[in-house]
Formats: structure tokens, C-alpha cells, sequence
């Protein structure tokens, strides 16, 4: 069954290929117009994804009216299906074809300002294409960015691929991945992190987000309380013709001995950025959920 499942995986990841190779030719809006299609017809499915979006919009923002909440489910859907589409520029496209993607930047004085030799933690969202940030970033130097290992070995392989040709040096989320993590920020170096995941049971903490308790990572303040990094956090948020990039510092209180109060001042972070387009981050995390109380995601 296992080398099935590693036949349908190849044959998709192949199929993908072929579509992008098709694709490339489109521009940035084009594609974005493909993926609003396709978000629509995940709408239509309501699979799994799009109820919880639906339940994750509807918990957060329960003081809004229906048909705002509606609308921003909808928008949200759509942009994560966007995220799928531009991927094709990402994929295919000549590096400086994306460089003509970046409309505005702000803030990257601050990774260039460490003091020499100082590591910084970028805290990346899953907002606007978070992907696309990553190639900002590597622009302005080196990211090892800690990522979560597929369970298939080719689409392992195929999204590393995808990602060196960026520039990445990524790290996995095991063991060793968190060592190399270590050693870049104690050597000066830009690692990326998600911070909105779910973390692996155990992993994680509880803290407020949008004045809800949510299952927090807790990485960021243990990375912290190994290594003097700077913490900063970034987006790519979606503009006409390509991404405004923002970067800025984090509140003190992440550097907090306290986990729960240094996950607080990271997750207060990720709800500025949130706050500024809802639309365009990604609610298909289950992080209200908690073992042994009740499922809001039933």
C-alpha cells in the first residue's frame, strides 16, 4: 500500500510539474485569478479546510455580522487557493522575473542593523504567501527556515528542491533540524519559523489568541533561551501586481522566561499582522482545540 501511495504521489508531483511549465507564462493576477476559481469550487466541496476556516472566522471575529464573516470565509478560501497558484511563479519563473514581484518593503533596515555576529528569529504567518517571503528574504541574506517534513519521501524531496532553488537552507522539524537552527542563530544567521501552527501534542502551550486560549508553539522561547537572537516578524502581503513585504521588531515580552508569557507576546504579534487584511491569512488550523475539552471544530 505504502509504494502505491508513493506511485500516486510521484504521478501528482509530475502532473504539477507539467501544469507549471504550462502555467508560467501567466502573470502574477492571472494566476491569482485562477486560484479565486479554484477557491470557489473548494466553497462548493466545504471540505474540512473550509469549515474550519468557517468555524476559526466565526469564533474570532463573533462580534462582526454574518454576512461580514461569511464573505471573509469566503475570501480566505480564496487566497489560500491563490497561495497553490502563485506557486507556479515561484517554481518556474527566473529569480529576477520574482524580484519584479516586490512593490514595497518595510523594515528590512532591522535584519540589516544587527549587531555583528547576532542571529535573528524571523516569525513568519500564514499570511499573504509566506513562501514568497522567504525568497524576499533571502535576498537580504542567507534563511534557514525550520520546516514540517511531509510524511511522503517524494513530495519531501520535490518541495526541498522547490525551496533550494530559492536559496533556502531549510532545517526539518526533528531533532537535528532544531540543533541546525541553534547553530545558525549562534552564528550570527536568519532562521524562519512558523508560528502558528499546531504544534505536535506535548510541544505546545496555551495562550491567548484573539483573546481565546489557543495551542501555541513553544519553540521560539526555547530557541530563546539558548541563543541571543533577535525576534522580528515578517509578511508578503498581497498588493496589485505582486507583495508588499513588511518587516518589524517583536514586543520585548517574547524574550519572557515565563513560556505562556513569552507565546502571549509572540501570538499578540501574529494578530497585528492578521488585523490588517483578515481575508488574507490562512484560519485552516485547529488550534482551539484542546484534549479532553469540548471540539468547537465537530
Amino acid at each position: 500500500m505504502a509504494g502505491r501511495s508513493e506511485y500516486a504521489v510521484g504521478a501528482g508531483i509530475a502532473a504539477a510539474r507539467i501544469a507549471c511549465r504550462l502555467l508560467a507564462p501567466l502573470s502574477i493576477e492571472a494566476l491569482r485569478r485562477l486560484g479565486a476559481v479554484a477557491g470557489d469550487a473548494m466553497l462548493r466541496l466545504d471540505g474540512r479546510g473550509v469549515r474550519t476556516t468557517r468555524t476559526n472566522v466565526d469564533l474570532v471575529y463573533s462580534g462582526r455580522d454574518a454576512a461580514w464573516r461569511r464573505q471573509t470565509t469566503r475570501d480566505s478560501v480564496c487566497h489560500t487557493a491563490m497561495l497553490a497558484a502563485e506557486a507556479v511563479a515561484l517554481w518556474t519563473w527566473p529569480l529576477t522575473r520574482l524580484d519584479g514581484l516586490v512593490q514595497d518593503v518595510q523594515g528590512e533596515h532591522l535584519l540589516r542593523g544587527r549587531a555583528p555576529g547576532r542571529g535573528g528569529i524571523l516569525l513568519a504567518p500564514h499570511f499573504g504567501n509566506w513562501e514568497f517571503l522567504g525568497y524576499y528574504l533571502n535576498t537580504v541574506e542567507p534563511l534557514a527556515p525550520l520546516y514540517e517534513r511531509p510524511k511522503s519521501p517524494a513530495l519531501n524531496r520535490a518541495l526541498q528542491q522547490a525551496r533550494r532553488r530559492l536559496g533556502h537552507r531549510p532545517a526539518p522539524d526533528s531533532i537535528g533540524g532544531l540543533r541546525q537552527l541553534v547553530q545558525v542563530l549562534r552564528s550570527g544567521g536568519l532562521a524562519a519559523v512558523l508560528p502558528d501552527q499546531v504544534p505536535t501534542l506535548g510541544a505546545g502551550i496555551s495562550a491567548p489568541f484573539f483573546e481565546r486560549e489557543a495551542y501555541t508553539v513553544a519553540l521560539v522561547a526555547k530557541l530563546l533561551a539558548k541563543t541571543d537572537a533577535e525576534v522580528f516578524i515578517g509578511s508578503a502581503m498581497r498588493v496589485a501586481r505582486g507583495f508588499a513585504i513588511r518587516i518589524e521588531s517583536v514586543d520585548a515580552a517574547i524574550r519572557a522566561a515565563d513560556l505562556r508569557a513569552s507565546a502571549t507576546a509572540m501570538n499578540a504579534a501574529v494578530e497585528a499582522v492578521v488585523a490588517r487584511d483578515p481575508a488574507q491569512y490562512q484560519w485552516e488550523y485547529k488550534r482551539y482545540r484542546f484534549p479532553r475539552q469540548p471540539n468547537p471544530y465537530r
